[in-house]
């Protein structure tokens, strides 16, 4: 007899049970980017929306896309991003790594949002992984 049967014969209340979210299939309106400004010296792409597991490979598509291009300067504008969870950081620090390796100058603004704020609040803290 399990736990939950013996409580409930002795006629005790069960503890309560904890669900866990269920996982959410990928959506194609989660995480957008668009090109804002594009010269050869220089690429500027907004992302808007969700940057997490599910959407993470399209913003490493559009990042890479842009280093093999090589600009002087790439600038990431997540202020319309709501949401920036571990696998985004990931994608944004192996961009880094990318980009200094290319000699381009990355630039990541988080504009006005607050998750982009905390995240690379958090990015800046972790140590180098060189």
């Amino acid at each position: 007899m399990t736990m939950h049967e013996r409580l409930r014969v002795a006629g005790l209340d069960l503890p309560p049970t904890h669900r866990l979210p269920s996982p959410r299939a990928p959506s194609e309106g989660d995480l957008e980017s668009r090109i804002r400004w594009k010269s050869p010296e220089a690429v500027v792409v907004e992302v808007t929306g969700e940057v997490d597991l599910c959407t993470v490979t399209r913003l490493a598509a559009v990042l890479d896309e842009h280093l093999r291009a090589r600009p002087g300067v790439l600038r990431v504008d997540l202020g319309k991003v709501w949401f920036l969870g571990a696998a985004g950081m990931r994608v944004l620090m192996r961009a880094r790594r990318h980009a200094e390796a290319a000699g381009i100058h990355l630039v990541i603004d988080a504009g006005e949002s607050r998750a982009a704020v905390r995240a690379l609040e958090l990015l800046d803290r972790l140590p180098d992984q060189g």
